[in-house]
């Protein structure tokens, strides 16, 4: 591995660190899942979700609840042992794509409305949780993200107008009054930023680099999907026993798609449903298909492909306040370089509670069979601890062991806009996916509004409708 961070850097010859394990933070909190139940006949149900991440959890959720319709889940491995388990649990609410760009192409109205459902999905997690278990903890907090010229500034500003435009929650903007282009923003913003010190951009970013000229502010905060999953999921079984159903080491190979109903071909075994939830995120090897035996596809920039995150973190007894904190590095944004974001929360294992700061930031496509429990690089981690660590905790000596290390293998696609909805020629086939890189409350989000369609509310034109 010799690309680290978006800039070519040679393995060193004499590393710091060997390969480690594959160790997710998250995955190490869920409990013993018990014996696999894969799918053991055919069988009917009114709506087949496949795929137990967050995306399919939340989705079988919100079908359940708000009808009263058969669900079955469909997993080919173990519940949230995919990006839901290997991620870094952050509650962020923004696009890979700034605002303003999204309102360009959908217009105003549009790209306001899918903004604010990803803002109301706070409050849907609130549900699932408050009605599942108090096992979960959520902790929010307010995250600062840091720029440092004014291109990033003025990309920023004017997302902040497209919310002020379409009745948002204003979001937090300081700049320094050291910064070199200070005098150069126009005008039009003036009322979207405060100017302070120096000092409290080094206060807000924790960081004593005075490169960063400009904050901005938002909610922000972070849980453990895969132990919300895990619960949900256990939640569901005891409640809707008389109409769910989970499989889960059950791999669906094939989906048919006809005008009265779905075949769900999967384990050897078919499903036949009234519609089928792909909650994938694209990476199974199954064949959509219709009943003439044509493919079904979407459009060429919603089709999900694969990028692998990695991620590190460490314990600290100290209790810290929770943070969440992101640091630009390209210097236009949308460049090849990685920005770094850096998340802190409490941390309970068994015997205590301690505070964990996770940092990552290095992203590489996808395209071989994503290996799962393939070793995390020693290369990487050593350039991770000289290049991102600093931002993590800059009294953290270099060159000590950290206690997790993971990757995770997220969906993209070139849109950059999550795939939620009823495909526009074969409405018995739903889509929920497509993280796109931005935390989990889009899939929960996602599943709230594939419910709604399915019990027949209006959906008006919206800019995450597959094509």
């Amino acid at each position: 591995m010799t690309e680290i961070l978006g800039r070519g850097t040679a393995a060193p010859s004499s590393p710091t660190y060997a390969d480690h394990p594959n160790r997710s933070p998250w995955i190490d909190q869920l409990a013993v899942d018990g014996p696999p139940r894969p799918l053991s006949s055919d069988a009917r149900a009114d709506v087949v979700v496949v795929g137990a991440g967050i995306a399919g959890i939340a989705t079988a959720f919100f079908v359940l609840r708000t009808s009263t319709g058969s669900v079955m889940l469909v997993e080919r491995d173990r519940v949230a042992r995919g990006a839901t388990g290997r991620n870094a649990g952050q509650l962020a609410t923004y696009f890979e794509r700034p605002l303003s760009d999204i309102a360009d192409e959908f217009g105003t109205e549009l790209a306001g409305d899918a903004q604010r459902g990803f803002e109301d999905a706070n409050e849907l997690l609130d549900m699932m949780v408050g009605e599942v278990s108090d096992q979960v903890p959520v902790e929010r907090c307010i995250g600062h993200m840091g720029m440092f010229n004014r291109h990033h500034l003025e990309v920023h500003l004017r997302c902040m107008l497209i919310r002020e435009q379409a009745g948002l929650r204003p979001q937090g903007c300081v700049v320094s009054e050291e910064a070199e282009f200070l005098a150069e923003l126009p005008a039009e913003f003036n009322r979207l930023y405060s100017v302070v010190p120096q000092a409290r951009v080094r206060e807000l970013l924790e960081v004593d680099d005075d490169r960063y000229r400009a904050v901005l502010s938002n909610r922000a905060g972070s849980t453990n999907s895969g132990l919300l999953c895990q619960q949900v999921l256990a939640h569901l079984e005891w409640k809707y026993a008389d109409r769910f159903v989970y499989a889960d080491r059950t791999n669906v190979e094939r989906v048919v798609v006809g005008e009265d109903s779905v075949s769900v071909y999967a384990g050897g075994h078919r499903v036949t449903a009234g519609h089928v939830v792909l909650c994938t995120n694209g990476f199974v090897d199954h064949v959509v298909e219709d009943a003439a035996g044509l493919p079904i596809r979407l459009a060429a920039d919603q089709q999900i492909t694969g990028r692998v995150a990695y991620m590190i973190a460490f314990v600290e007894d100290v209790p810290r306040a929770p943070a969440a904190m992101s640091y630009i590095r390209n210097a236009v944004i949308g460049g090849d370089r990685a920005y770094v974001y850096v998340t802190r929360r409490s941390y309970h294992r068994a015997a205590d509670s301690v505070t964990l700061t996770c940092m990552g930031g290095p992203e590489y496509d996808f395209h071989a069979v994503y290996q799962r429990d393939a070793p995390f690089p020693g290369d990487l981690l050593e350039t991770m601890d000289d290049e991102v660590r600093p931002f993590a905790q800059p009294t953290r000596p270099a060159g000590l062991p950290y206690d997790f290390h993971w990757h995770g293998l997220m969906g993209y696609n070139d849109s950059r806009i999550r795939v939620v909805g009823a495909h526009p020629r074969h409405e018995r086939l739903l889509y929920n996916l497509g993280c796109n890189g931005v935390g989990f409350l889009p899939s929960i989000f996602g599943g709230h509004r594939i419910a709604r369609l399915l019990a027949g509310h209006h959906a008006a034109a919206s800019v995450f409708d597959p094509r």
